[in-house]
């Protein structure tokens, strides 16, 4: 029976053959839900950052209140962040809201990802840091100062890592999300302008989901022509000759 199944994998026509190719392709390019993912993550951080900056300014202008107000929303903004990260509450809208963006393009079955413990503290971890270092920067000069490249320390090794992660279901377009944001923080550091600018919160995090959202749209349009490919390969008259040859 392997001998006959391996015979006749080697008889198939080209574009038959090309159809897993195609379909691994075409589902591991569905990132429409990377581009909600990063506006809640770009929420988050403005949130956390407003009320950071704000807890300052009305710290120094005498305003204890206000200050501790602020700053509470910002502690409270920042526990959020983490407890959505770390339960997987994210992971799993993600999953959502694909099979919702594109339900009229039916499922895609794939070897499901199994988690690790690594897994749990890499996300942990990251959630920290980004919890912590954002208002850390609007308390302390010298994060403020090198809020980029310090910002990409932590994100790049984290998005190589969400990357690897996904196996042979990996888009490589995404991989310009961390080339394009370690370049951004080296060039930062190196002093080349417009990339060495007084850091803000706008400043700071656009760029970080800017080059996010250019990976998931180049890999998106990927995705598209992998889809368009895929259509055509399965109307071909050779896969018809194939799964009419299958039938018999």
């Amino acid at each position: 029976m392997k001998n006959k199944a391996k015979m006749d994998s080697q008889v198939l026509p080209d574009g038959v053959r090309e159809l897993p190719m195609w379909v691994r392709r075409y589902a591991a390019n569905r990132t429409l839900p990377v581009l909600v993912n990063m506006g809640m993550f770009l929420l988050a951080a403005l949130v956390i950052a407003g009320g950071s900056s704000l807890a300052n300014r009305e710290l120094r202008a005498g305003r204890e209140v206000s200050a501790a107000a602020f700053g509470t929303a910002a502690l409270a903004a920042s526990a959020i962040w983490v407890w959505l990260v770390a339960s997987r509450r994210l992971g799993r809208l993600g999953g959502a809201l694909s099979a919702r963006l594109y339900s009229a393009e039916g499922s895609v079955l794939a070897k499901p990802l199994m988690s690790s413990r690594a897994d749990r503290w890499v996300v942990l971890a990251f959630a920290l840091c980004v919890a912590f270092s954002v208002p850390a920067g609007f308390v302390f000069e010298a994060v403020y100062r090198h809020m980029v490249p310090i910002l990409a320390g932590f994100s790049v090794p984290f998005l190589l890592y969400v990357w690897a992660r996904q196996g042979g279901m990996a888009a490589p377009f995404m991989l310009l999300w961390p080339g394009l944001w370690a370049a951004h923080a080296a060039l930062a550091v190196a002093g080349v302008r417009p990339f060495a600018v007084e850091p803000s919160a706008a400043g700071v995090l656009l760029p970080a989901v800017g080059y996010g959202a250019v990976a998931a749209l180049a890999s998106h349009i990927y995705g598209r022509f992998a889809l368009r490919k895929l259509r055509s390969l399965a109307r071909s008259p050779e896969a018809g000759d194939a799964k009419g040859g299958s039938n018999a």
